[in-house]
């Protein structure tokens, strides 16, 4: 089973394609005993008709209904039909004995049986000689109808003609009695076009003997009707059993998909047409002769206009044989001149134009066809059936689907259902095969010239081959004289890029010497072979460059070696007939020119370029004359130091490989990437159409922080700042590569994937940064910074357990100044830790003045902790002094830390976590997931507490992913033993969510907005 172009099942089927196959070919023997046995009790056991002859219908359609589905036709539209029309039989003797009384003619079981069940019979039997394939030739449908007036002599003889006269009927019942036979004359109508234009097969028998089954019956029913003599049970029931079962088993039987599939005629079916016409003809002198014997002739004007047909479609089928007879001659004509032809032949390409040339003379005038010959590039011996097929000139033809043969032969076959299949083979050497494109008539009149055409051509074929072998091997002779002790490869190459020579050095180059009928390209580089290619077509045509090629040659183990390669077009000399291309190996050579280069122009630790090569390239970009913009980009790799600083050099160096891959990913064909140095990058745009793609390319660059990072075990999230500068601001490199450093600087250090494009406004934005960090350091020495609170409460009953201390800078002419701004630049002054320190201090003190309002169920407070903060020498002894200064019991002061703290084999990190956590201080990872996560640092470094960031909360209620994420880190911390507290939580489906998933605390706007301290402590105070 195949499927063609357009989705639809094909089965094809060869012309020897024959008998019964497993596992239908066992329910086809299973079926026909059990209907048999049927068969047997109806007829010896009268009592049971009516449940044996139930039984045999059932399984007469049972076999259509598992036939039509295993089988899978070529079109299923005729067998179902005439499954209908089984159906509508049964039906109609179903109505004959239940409904109709007896002697009740015409009836409604008349009714089913004209109006439903020989209509579809009939549809179906005209879907099948319409559908299948089929020697459509003007003899063929003489021969039928030639078949369907004898068989409409007998029916008006026997039947028609004494219903008509018959005094005792109705004009109803002479309606419905003539009607039968009519309809009979058409069936046999059908089944005489079917059987004798149709290949011959086990299915086909079998519907024909269901045919005929049913015409017997319906015979001897409308004579014993006459006769008054029919009853249930007689012996006439056993045509409509043989119906029935004769049917399920042409359905049943594998060869029935041949019903509608292409064949071959042979010599087999042409005889036994001739035989049964032969019968045919003779029926009408038949006749009269048994009239004239027995007494005066009834029928005479009958047999007289019958016989008058019979002659005159006889002479028609004359002047067909003699039509044939001459297209036969003709093609006789053409095949001589065509083995002629060949004989004379000297190459392969002049005897498949013989070929071709001949077959298009074979066929009408009219008749568009296509030929195409593959031919065979090595002939090894094939199974012994080849041999044995040459014995008879049509075995192995076969008439195939042309969607069912090999793309290069079906492409120019295209349009064309059917080709006529011919394999091209002398002795057991298989030259090729021959397949010929037409319409279906025209492809059945080749079927006998084809083979003695194909047999001629392989053997010219044969020939031809050999000599060239022949004088092949004396050239190599010749060759090999000179090139045998050569240090270089030198090899000859057909026009099919295939290699026919080589010296022997190619086994110190390539690793062997046994390259003879390999492609040349086949040895070249994956990447390099179109190029290749091209310069092999260019020597060919005259309009290759001079000098030398550097081939990317791989070596048998899988090695590279580089080659210089030299082409010669000797195509013309005696004993070449080639191009000769010389390969010298100079790996070494170019392994120390790459190896120079590389020290000068490539970092080493990404394999990028590095600032100088990024200099050039810079300075190329912009003096080369371009219609687009140049584009450059400053990128650096926020956090890289802490992961440095935390996990160790070569993590950090994992790091900038996974970021360079990245970039380089992103930005290939497109532009280019070099490393500046420590975590700083640089990328050229040549040739952009605009500015704005510059700057989508930057929104694509800095998006690259979306993924993790995998490095040292770990997912590491880094984040991506650049600066922007285009040719559309600048006029020189230096100029760029300046305003690209001034848009870096202005894109703040957190916050994300960020990037600036230069403006004449930055240098202001500069200034006003600058500005800022002079402020913050005055508000700090002012003590202008404020704590407020924000409430955290269990998430069951809603009850504050604790308050979480946010830093905010009530700047006197900015206004409020978010933390997202004054943080990072903290970090960056070091003033983050003195900042922390008040933080701490204030926090701490608060926190111990509600345990003296509320000694009981007093709510702790939680602090935020820089990784700079925390890594200073005193600050575990520190965070002792103030609990001891203020009173406030370790368990009420909780640490917020990052994740990036935990990361790296940091001992005194670890030692003071466990310090703290002694004294009874819980310590809480802050904004868990979003920063450097790894999993691994929960089970080395004990904590107290899981927050989950904002980002996991606001994403919940929309996305299904999300929440399972989120339910399995909750469930994670549940296994740890950790408690979590959800951030950010706004609303209440989120709250709900949460609580579902099992999160036990929770802070956000939904419960209470961060409060001044006097506002917690009131809060405190109230017992909320």
């Amino acid at each position: 089973m195949q499927v063609d172009r357009s989705g639809i099942a094909v089965r094809t089927v060869t012309a020897s394609a024959g008998g019964v196959r497993s596992p239908l070919g066992r329910a086809m023997w299973i079926y026909l005993a059990i209907t048999i046995a049927l068969t047997a009790v109806y007829v010896f056991v009268p009592g049971s008709n009516v449940i044996t002859w139930t039984l045999i219908v059932l399984a007469s359609l049972t076999a259509f209904t598992v036939g039509i589905v295993r089988n899978k036709p070529r079109r299923r539209r005729p067998w179902a039909l005439l499954a209908a029309g089984y159906v509508m039989f049964a039906v109609g003797t179903v109505v004959a004995l239940v409904a109709v009384p007896p002697g009740q003619f015409p009836s409604i079981a008349d009714l089913v049986f004209l109006g439903a069940s020989l209509p579809l019979l009939l549809a179906g039997l005209h879907g099948l000689t319409r559908s299948g394939a089929r020697f459509l030739d003007r003899a063929g449908v003489l021969d039928a109808v030639i078949l369907t007036i004898a068989g409409g002599f007998l029916a008006w003889t026997f039947l028609i003609n004494p219903f008509l006269q018959e005094p005792t009927l109705g004009p109803l019942e002479k309606a419905v009695s003539i009607a039968y036979p009519l309809t009979d004359v058409l069936t046999l109508a059908i089944l005489a076009r079917l059987g004798l234009a149709a290949a011959r097969n086990t299915s086909l028998v079998a519907l024909l003997t269901s045919g005929a089954a049913l015409l017997t019956a319906d015979v001897l029913y409308g004579l014993s009707r006459l006769e008054e003599i029919w009853q249930l049970g007689g012996p006439m029931d056993l045509g409509w059993l043989v119906f029935y079962i004769a049917g399920g088993a042409a359905a049943l039987h594998p060869s029935m998909i041949r019903a509608t599939e292409p064949q071959v005629l042979t010599s087999t079916q042409v005889s036994l047409r001739r035989g049964v016409l032969t019968v045919a003809s003779l029926l009408a002198p038949a006749a009269l002769l048994v009239q004239a014997l027995r007494g005066p002739v009834l029928d005479g004007v009958v047999i007289a206009i019958v016989s008058a047909a019979l002659i005159l479609l006889a002479l028609a089928r004359m002047s067909a044989v003699a039509n044939n007879l001459r297209q036969a001659l003709a093609r006789e004509r053409e095949l001589r001149e065509a083995c002629e032809a060949l004989l004379i032949s000297t190459d392969t390409d002049e005897a498949e134009a013989v070929l071709r040339r001949a077959i298009g003379r074979m066929l009408p005038a009219d008749a568009e066809h296509r030929v195409v010959l593959k031919l065979r590039q090595d002939q090894a011996a094939e199974p012994a059936e080849i041999a044995s097929a040459l014995s008879n000139l049509t075995a192995g033809l076969e008439l195939r689907y042309v969607v069912t043969l090999p793309a290069d032969v079906a492409e120019p076959l295209a349009a064309f259902e059917l080709a006529l299949h011919c394999r091209l083979a002398v002795g057991t050497s298989w030259i090729g095969d021959l397949f010929v494109g037409a319409d279906e008539p025209a492809l059945i009149g080749l079927q006998e010239a084809v083979p003695v055409l194909a047999g001629q051509a392989a053997t010219m074929i044969d020939r031809i081959r050999l000599g060239r072998e022949i004088s092949h091997r004396d050239s190599q002779a010749y060759f090999r004289t000179l090139v045998l002790n050569a240090t270089e490869v030198i090899a000859i190459v057909g026009e099919d890029n295939r290699i026919t020579y080589v010296s022997p050095a190619a086994d110190s180059v390539v690793g062997t010497a046994n390259l003879v009928g390999r492609d040349i390209l086949d040895l070249i580089d994956e990447g390099q072979r179109d190029e290749v290619r091209d310069q092999l077509d260019a020597a060919r045509n005259g309009s290759a460059t001079e000098g030398l090629n550097l081939w990317r040659v791989r070596r048998v183990d899988g090695t590279l070696v580089y080659a210089e390669a030299v082409i010669g077009d000797m195509r013309r000399e005696p004993g070449v007939n080639g191009l000769v291309v010389t390969l010298r190996d100079v790996t070494e050579r170019r392994r120390l020119e790459q190896e120079l280069i590389a020290r000068a122009y490539v970092d080493p630790l990404t394999g990028l370029g590095n600032r100088l090569q990024f200099q050039d390239d810079v300075a190329a970009a912009i003096t080369e004359p371009r219609s687009g913009v140049c584009g450059v980009m400053i990128i650096n790799v926020d956090g890289f130091r802490v992961v440095n600083d935390t996990m160790g050099h070569e993590v950090g160096d994992e790091l900038l490989i996974a970021v360079a891959k990245r970039l380089s990913g992103v930005l290939a064909g497109r532009g280019r990437v070099a490393r500046l140095g420590a975590d700083e990058f640089g990328a050229v745009v040549a040739d952009a159409p605009d500015v704005a793609h510059v700057e989508q390319l930057a929104d694509e660059v800095v998006g690259l922080y979306a993924d993790a990072f995998q490095v040292g075990g770990s997912l590491v999230t880094a984040h991506l700042r650049a600066g922007v500068a285009t040719t559309a601001d600048a006029s020189t490199a230096k100029e760029l590569l300046g305003q690209a450093d001034v848009a870096l600087d202005s894109v703040p250090a957190s916050g994300g994937a960020r990037w600036r494009r230069y403006e004449a406004s930055l240098h202001a934005e500069v200034l006003d940064r600058m500005q800022l960090r002079t402020d913050l350091d005055r508000a700090f020495s002012e003590k202008s910074f404020q704590l407020n609170y924000q409430p955290i409460v269990e998430l069951s009953n809603g009850r504050t357990v604790g308050f979480e201390a946010l830093l905010r800078w009530p700047h006197p002419t900015r206004g409020m100044v978010s933390p997202a701004t004054f943080i990072p630049l903290a970090e960056e002054s070091g003033l983050i830790v003195d900042l922390g320190a008040w933080v701490l201090r204030t926090a701490v003190a608060t926190a111990a003045q509600w345990q003296r309002v509320q000694p009981v169920d007093t709510p702790y407070v939680s602090v935020n902790v820089s990784v700079r903060q925390f890594r200073s020498p005193e600050f575990v002894d520190q965070v002792f002094a103030e609990l001891a200064l203020s009173g406030l019991p370790p368990h009420l002061l909780t640490l917020e830390i990052t994740e990036s703290l935990l990361l790296g084999e940091h001992e005194q990190i670890h030692a003071d976590i466990a310090r703290l956590r002694q004294a009874g201080i819980k310590i809480s990872i802050d904004d868990f997931g979003t920063g450097y996560s790894s999993l691994s640092y929960l089970h080395r470094v004990p904590v107290d507490t899981l927050k989950l960031d904002k980002s996991f909360v606001d994403t919940i209620t929309t996305s299904q992913q999300q929440l399972d994420l989120v339910r399995g880190i909750i469930q994670l911390a549940g296994t740890l033993t950790l408690d979590v507290v959800a951030e950010g939580i706004e609303t209440a489906d989120e709250h709900r969510l949460l609580l579902e998933a099992g999160c036990g605390l929770g802070q956000g706007y939904l419960f209470d907005r961060p409060m001044t301290e006097a506002a917690a402590t009131q809060l405190v105070t109230d017992g909320e």
